[in-house]
């Protein structure tokens, strides 16, 4: 374990060596916090105010910044774990691996260095993230999360890291040179965009379309997320309602069209039908990307 957690580290060191990986991972969500609060903040606010007439401008602010870096929070999770493995994929161009191989080191020991820094990076940055997102909602004078809501929020943020280290790590290893790497992020760092409705609402797609994103893990990641993180303004938008079925009804409508509730055919996904889907991919695709970079380390 010794020699994973010192490889784990000179993974770290070469990441946060070269300011372009670090800000070419970052490059996804800055431009969601950009295009939001430039353009899209008021458009969206204000859209779930009408949804709920009678509602202040305030709340419905206040759930539009907690939907907002959520969904930042999940695309962090996506990108930083891609920017990461750049360190593979130099090592892999240069010829590294032999260099290393002549050490006592087995080939599995030198693919979990790379795995542990990848998840390591990619949940220390999103849960920076988020503790911002955190920070404006208190400097807003917006509701704050309850204990249980943040635990719950940062086990979202935990599972997402693991679920998209696995994948990207596997995707990583198809790409045996720099420019195919830099090519990948790219498509997939805009691609996690649209897949996890941060994009675009579930609300202005076809019912077929949001069950099948639905079920990838980019839109679960992204609900786990949300789901604890908007439930404070979610609440205090609908305060003035009467308790019932009504109301629970309208809260359940509004989850669903932001992407903080998903569905699949009228039929709902709930949070351990979500996790458990998760942590099987996990498990699979870390089945796979071990494989891989078994055959791959020579």
């Amino acid at each position: 374990m010794k020699q994973v957690l010192t490889l784990a580290r000179r993974n770290l060191r070469a990441y946060w060596r070269d300011p372009m990986s670090v800000f070419s991972s970052m490059v996804g969500p800055l431009i969601m916090f950009a295009l939001f609060v430039v353009f899209l903040r008021k458009q969206m606010a204000e859209a779930m105010g009408a949804m709920v007439p009678g509602s202040t401008s305030a709340d419905a602010y206040a759930l539009c910044d907690s939907w907002m870096f959520a969904s930042i929070t999940t695309m962090a999770t996506f990108s930083t774990s891609v920017g990461i493995l750049s360190a593979f994929v130099e090592d892999r161009v240069s010829g590294r691996f032999s260099d290393y191989l002549v050490a006592p080191l087995r080939r599995w020991q030198l693919a979990l260095g790379y795995v542990v820094a990848v998840v390591a990076v990619s949940f220390i940055i999103s849960i920076a993230i988020w503790a911002l997102g955190q920070l404006w909602t208190y400097l807003q004078d917006q509701p704050l999360l309850t204990v249980d809501q943040g635990s719950r929020a940062i086990v979202g943020v935990f599972l997402s890291c693991l679920v998209f280290s696995a994948f990207n790590t596997v995707m990583v290893t198809f790409t045996a040179t720099q420019g195919a790497y830099n090519g990948y992020a790219l498509v997939m760092g805009t691609a996690m965009g649209f897949l996890s409705f941060c994009y675009v609402m579930p609300s202005t797609l076809s019912e077929n379309l949001v069950s099948v994103l639905s079920l990838l893990p980019f839109a679960q990641t992204a609900a786990l997320v949300r789901r604890p993180s908007m439930q404070p303004g979610a609440t205090q938008l609908f305060s003035f309602l009467p308790q019932g079925e009504s109301r629970d009804q309208s809260l359940t409508d509004l989850m669903q069209a932001v992407g903080a509730e998903l569905t699949v055919q009228g039929h709902d996904l709930t949070t351990a039908t979500m996790v458990m889907i998760l942590l099987g991919l996990t498990v699979v695709l870390g089945v796979i990307a071990s494989w891989r970079m078994g055959r791959i380390i020579r």
